[in-house]
């Protein structure tokens, strides 16, 4: 994983590159990754190896958020 993808994932949901390290998961076939903020009302952010990404609260469960993803859907 890139140091931009981190950057995106901190940057996305308004937290140090060092606490989006903390909490992240490899999305397996989709070369993306997971990252989430786990404190109440967190945010979620999945990050493609090419830079996209879709951000979320955590009121949009993993489930939802990745279909939302595959689906095409950005911010």
């Amino acid at each position: 994983m890139s140091n931009n993808i981190i950057e995106i994932a901190a940057q996305a949901m308004h937290v140090t590159i060092e606490d989006a390290q903390k909490h992240y998961k490899i999305i397996d076939g989709i070369n993306a990754f997971y990252f989430w903020n786990p404190v109440r009302g967190g945010l979620a952010v999945i990050v493609s190896e090419e830079g996209e990404k879709l951000a979320a609260t955590s009121s949009l469960s993993y489930e939802k958020h990745l279909q939302a993803f595959l689906n095409g859907k950005r911010n």
